[in-house]
């Protein structure tokens, strides 16, 4: 059978085109920057970025190169990205770790980690709030379970029905039930 009549498999790469790795392109402005080659760096840093706009090391690189260019702006703007992206992933990190250590009701260990979650991300006070009224609970600090309770549900009123579902917070379901009305009215308020 001649090649023209005989049908060929396609062929399956295991591994992307080098164009499409952002691991492989860090390493090439790596290797530029060790030789200072800066815009080099920066041109591969930006290919590694435009294939994992989430690629810390490469946004870090990438503002060293800019740095040793002389070029403190464009620096700084990627290193502001690198350490947002830094945030962002530990505070994830952070969040699942509270969370763990609450299902291994090791409640110490999850209120130490929520005081700092609150503080390094702000915009997961809700959920840190709730995971210490249920640590403090648990710990048989009521009142303190009460306070951060009330603090969770003031900025996320949909947690009130899911600490109505907790177990760990049925000493707080009486006055949940109570004042219902003031929950559901900040409900109907915020929408």
């Amino acid at each position: 059978m001649d090649d023209k009549h005989h049908i060929h498999p396609p062929t399956k790469n295991r591994h992307k085109q080098w164009t499409a790795n952002p691991s492989e392109q860090w390493a090439f402005a790596l290797d530029h920057m060790d030789v200072g080659e800066w815009d080099l760096a920066i041109s591969h840093c930006q290919r590694a970025i435009d294939i994992l706009p989430t690629y810390y090391d490469a946004w870090l690189l990438m503002s060293g190169a800019h740095e040793a260019k002389g070029d403190l702006d464009a620096a700084l703007d990627a290193a502001q990205r690198a350490s947002e992206i830094a945030v962002g992933e530990l505070s994830q990190a952070w969040n699942n770790l509270a969370a763990l250590h609450v299902i291994r009701e090791e409640y110490d260990e999850a209120i130490t980690i929520d005081r700092v979650l609150s503080l390094v991300d702000p915009s997961r006070l809700p959920m840190t709030s709730y995971r210490m009224s249920v640590s403090y609970t648990a710990l048989g600090d009521h009142e303190a379970g009460e306070r951060w309770l009330r603090e969770a549900i003031e900025h996320r009123p949909d947690l009130y029905d899911r600490a109505l579902n907790e177990p760990l917070l049925r000493p707080h379901h009486d006055w949940l039930r109570q004042e219902e009305h003031l929950f559901t009215k900040r409900e109907r308020t915020r929408e």
